[in-house]
């Protein structure tokens, strides 16, 4: 490029202005590149009023550091009217200089690239008194680092609603554009990828994943990869990944025995309501085929085993969501046993409330001789009662406190 000793442009910070009419260039505040990749910066720039329509001839020139053409330190990297290039293996304008389009592509950028680029158009043109005219624009940085994946944040989502999440990853070179795939996808996912321009004229994939969020999804983490080709030895990739928190009533409601094998009269048994839910807070309430009232409320069941114990249970599981049903379980009792009445034991202290547990109850020996009672009483907050007669003779009391005044 030639220097014109009529340019009458004063550089301020990372604009240059002249006396009249001020010039400029649409240039991003940075572009960040990749090391082995290309990188492509978009540019535009203003000229005088018919300056390109008088032009014969166009040229834009790229230089680093400084934008003083003859300055010491300044180093023209390209330069158009001669093709010479420099510290790059190749640079090329693809935008049109006759229609003020300079958008500018470095190849094969590495570390020591990192710095400021000035851009510079010259042209000829029929005006007599302007038949050379040049000017230098502003600066861009150009810095060397690794991507950056920007998923969409997402926290919560109800299920069956239609969830959209996004993940982008710039594009730094657009002919060489990153790959997105994505792992631990949902059943019902439909994915489409683009390249798209933003607003400050650069480049970025968007891959946009739509599916309806389901109760198996809670918890499972997608992740999203971006995969950059390089004329190095290796591609780079970066990673990205989101939690998904899907909120549902109880599902997969069901009911495991201990012990698992065949129940023996006068043993204990213990009855497990297991479901999954989202948020997890649920309340289980237990129920016997041909009872109308609940047996007990808790996530187990515990009694111990006699003729009369046998038949049909199931459970359900509750939370601010809804609720669901277990399927019934059959408890076969094998062995005599003559008690007449299957004893419950509590297993879940409620407040207002006291109940007897396992552990404080005890078959006596004489059976013929149980009595069952129940004590209501407010306000009570004992763990469990036992009751003990004189002699041979023994009350078991299940104390339910009503919480009533």
């Amino acid at each position: 490029c030639l220097y014109l000793q009529h340019l009458r442009c004063l550089s301020f910070f990372s604009w240059f202005f002249c006396s009249y009419p001020t010039y400029y260039a649409e240039l991003p505040n940075k572009i960040m590149a990749l090391r082995g990749s290309c990188v492509q910066i978009p540019c535009t720039f203003n000229t005088p009023d018919n300056m390109l329509k008088n032009a014969k001839s166009i040229f834009g020139c790229w230089i680093k550091k400084n934008h003083a053409f003859l300055q010491p330190d300044s180093l023209v990297v390209f330069n158009g009217s001669t093709n010479i290039i420099k510290g790059f293996s190749h640079i090329e304008i693809l935008g049109n200089l006759s229609q003020s389009g300079c958008t500018t592509v470095f190849y094969d950028v590495m570390n020591n690239h990192t710095d400021n680029y000035y851009f510079r158009v010259e042209m000829k043109t029929t005006i007599p008194s302007k038949k050379y005219w040049n000017y230098t624009y502003r600066y861009i940085p150009i810095n060397i680092s690794l991507p950056i994946l920007t998923p969409t944040d997402l926290k919560e989502v109800m299920e069956e609603t239609t969830v959209n999440l996004i993940c982008s990853a710039e594009a730094p070179c657009p002919k060489q554009p990153p790959t997105i795939s994505w792992s631990n996808i949902p059943e019902s996912a439909h994915i489409t990828t683009q390249l798209q321009e933003k607003p400050e004229k650069t480049q970025s994939v968007f891959s946009y994943m739509t599916f309806k969020a389901s109760y198996r999804d809670h918890r499972k983490n997608i992740t999203c990869t971006a995969t950059y080709q390089r004329n190095t030895s290796n591609d780079s990739t970066v990673e990205s990944n989101i939690t998904l928190k899907v909120l549902f009533s109880p599902k997969e409601t069901h009911i495991t025995i201990d012990p698992s094998d065949s129940v023996s009269a006068g043993t204990n048994v213990t009855l497990t309501c297991k479901s999954k839910a989202s948020p997890n807070e649920m309340n289980y309430t237990w129920y016997k085929l041909g009872q109308e009232k609940e047996l007990d409320f808790g996530e187990q069941l515990t009694f111990n085993v006699n003729r009369n114990c046998g038949g049909w249970y199931f459970c359900t599981a509750k939370n601010i969501y809804g609720n669901q049903k277990s399927k019934e379980i059959q408890l076969i009792v094998a062995g005599e046993f003559n008690s007449n009445t299957c004893l419950y034991y509590i297993s879940s202290i409620y407040e207002n409330s006291a109940f007897a547990t396992t552990e404080e109850l005890e078959m006596p020996k004489d059976e013929t001789e149980i009595h069952y009672g129940q004590i209501d009483f407010s306000n009570s907050l004992t763990k469990s009662v036992t009751v003990k007669c004189p002699g041979q003779e023994t009350i078991y009391a299940e104390v339910c406190g009503s919480g009533k005044d």
